[in-house]
């Protein structure tokens, strides 16, 4: 059974930092977990032409905008703490969430005002790369529970975790499992044989595709007990059917497993979960085992 009584927040104070806040004590409150916020003053390459007194200015200045923006955050009864240091962002973030032994990381995918635009941050992307835990991206403004979780899953360990952490954290009997593979498109068709071919066996070809795939989406499904599975196919690319998937079906979280965005062990080799987390509109979870 997973720990879940820490949970680490990185905060910007911008202006989403209250709505960040709020689904940190909401994800908090599943588990009665303690919440720590972390800020860093990042000062950059002058750093070190400022004084320390100046530092500790900003440390007090920070600590009070940090305890102002709570008091219009419902922190339902749940213990916190703030830590503010001088220090690069992903790095402070993931020093205290490992200090802590946290199960999570939240933070804000968006700096601009009321989440006009999907814009990650070098934070969001360095620690998603770099840490060793989930990190929970919140994109949306944060008023009540998720309702419509879906899990993307390519079928491997880790995306297996991912569903069963996202299941034990979010208290889900069963959460919808979604794998999604690329039909041929006409360019692969036409290189691969060359235009010769007729739609008889391009049809013939991807009625094998696709017996294949639900073969092996229908023994993972099997093997890991899920009962809410869809298997979904696009012409142009995994990427687009699962965004699309989210835009069709309104989903308020999408949980992704994977090694590291980077990676190329990583959910769908890397590109397709960074590509993710910066197109979905939703809220992301993405699942990084745990060191």
């Amino acid at each position: 059974m997973e720990n879940f009584s820490e949970i680490v927040v990185g905060l910007d104070i911008s202006n989403n930092a209250k709505e960040v806040l709020s689904r940190a004590f909401l994800l908090a409150k599943r588990n009665d977990s303690n919440v720590t916020i972390a800020h860093a003053i990042d000062i950059g390459f002058f750093g070190n032409f400022i004084k320390d007194e100046k530092i500790e200015k900003l440390k007090t200045s920070a600590i009070k905008g940090i305890k102002k923006l709570l008091n219009g955050v419902d922190t339902q009864g749940l213990s916190y703490s703030i830590e503010v240091q001088k220090a690069k962002p992903s790095v402070f973030i993931m020093n205290i969430a490992k200090d802590r032994d946290a199960c999570m990381i939240v933070i804000g995918a968006n700096e601009k005002k009321n989440f006009t635009t999907s814009v990650l941050g070098s934070t969001a992307h360095n620690i998603a790369q770099k840490s060793h835990l989930p990190l929970h991206l919140v994109k949306n403004n944060s008023s009540e529970a998720y309702k419509n979780i879906v899990a993307f899953t390519d079928l491997s360990e880790v995306s297996k975790k991912s569903i069963l952490f996202s299941k034990e954290f979010f208290h889900q009997g069963s959460i919808k499992c979604v794998y999604a593979y690329k039909l041929m498109s006409d360019t692969d068709f036409a290189l691969k044989y060359n235009n010769d071919a007729d739609n008889e066996v391009r049809v013939e070809i991807e009625k094998m595709i696709q017996t294949q795939e639900q073969k092996k989406f229908d023994k993972f499904a099997k093997e890991n007990n899920i009962s809410d599975a869809e298997l979904i196919e696009d012409r142009v690319g995994v990427t687009n059917a699962l965004t699309n998937y989210v835009n069709t079906n309104g989903n308020d979280l999408v949980v992704l497993g994977s090694s590291g965005v980077n990676n190329t062990g990583a959910l769908l080799y890397g590109s397709t979960a960074s590509s993710l987390m910066q197109s979905l509109k939703c809220d992301v979870l993405v699942y990084v085992p745990k060191e």
